[in-house]
């Protein structure tokens, strides 16, 4: 499954190159027909219309939901149920890679990191087939993604700029993409609260099926230089960190720790670069 959730992700990252390159000789094209590609209201002019833009702030992960887990019918195995992991404020960081087809759509190809450490177990138990139960305690670690997400985004000029020196000036940016994201979770000294000694750890990764809307405000500082504040929410299908191996050798793994939707917001600033 990880094999050929990668190849869809290789699939994409060409699709999105593909795009790029066909716009790229059609500007061209255009630039020898001696056109004017230039534009007037909240946007740069398009002599420039490459850019490379980059985004960093917060991240805000809602508590993370795992799926119970029925260990095998009579057996002493544990299995887990309703258990909802915490997540502390962490960083995100986006670098996207974009065209603008006319002074109002552009599509791009972004890529980013974001990091969030674990906040512990605001509820869940481990439990058995006959009946037993303690609850899940403890824990320490972090979660991390890895997007990369193909984006349509849409400029919207809301003040025009009256400085000579700036081609642009203020104006609101909406966009979206799908895409794939690396979800992962790093995380142990996971307790059970009537069993001492006894800890689980949790290391593992999946590529899943994800998606993102964005919005935020921009002031174009120079024909070449925009600065920005935005706005983004992530949405990741799930997540399999694969098995939760305990410290005592003789009780069994709990295999797939599997998530339900893994839901992301940042608030971060922007500086991107047109050429």
């Amino acid at each position: 499954m990880l094999v050929l959730k990668t190849q869809k992700l290789a699939h994409l990252a060409t699709f999105a190159a593909a795009t790029v390159a066909s716009v790229a000789l059609t500007s061209i094209s255009t630039a020898d027909d001696g056109s004017d590609s230039s534009t007037t209201g909240g946007t740069a002019t398009f002599d420039n219309r490459f850019y490379v833009g980059t985004d960093i702030g917060v991240s805000i992960l809602s508590n993370v939901k795992i799926k119970d887990y029925t260990p095998t019918p009579g057996s002493f195995d544990f299995g887990i149920s309703d258990v909802e992991a915490d997540a502390d404020a962490g960083v995100a960081w986006n670098i996207d890679f974009g065209f603008k087809f006319n002074d109002m759509f552009s599509i791009e190809l972004e890529s980013g990191y974001y990091s969030n450490s674990f906040g512990g177990f605001s509820s869940g138990e481990f439990t058995t087939d006959v009946g037993l139960s303690t609850l899940v305690v403890g824990g320490d670690g972090s979660f991390t993604q890895i997007p990369v997400f193909v984006n349509g985004a849409f400029d919207i000029p809301l003040l025009k700029s009256e400085t000579p020196a700036s081609a642009g000036g203020l104006s609101l940016k909406v966009g979206g993409g799908i895409g794939v994201v690396s979800v992962a979770a790093d995380i142990d000294s996971i307790g059970a609260a009537e069993l001492p000694g006894v800890f689980a750890t949790v290391d593992g990764s999946s590529w899943e099926f994800g998606g993102q809307f964005k919005i935020g405000l921009s002031w174009q500082l120079t024909h070449s230089i925009e600065l920005g504040m935005e706005y983004r929410l992530m949405a990741v299908s799930g997540a399999n960190f694969g098995t939760a191996t305990f410290s005592d050798p003789s009780l069994v793994g709990i295999a797939d720790i599997e998530t339900e939707t893994v839901l992301t917001q940042a608030v971060q600033a922007r500086i991107s670069f047109e050429f």
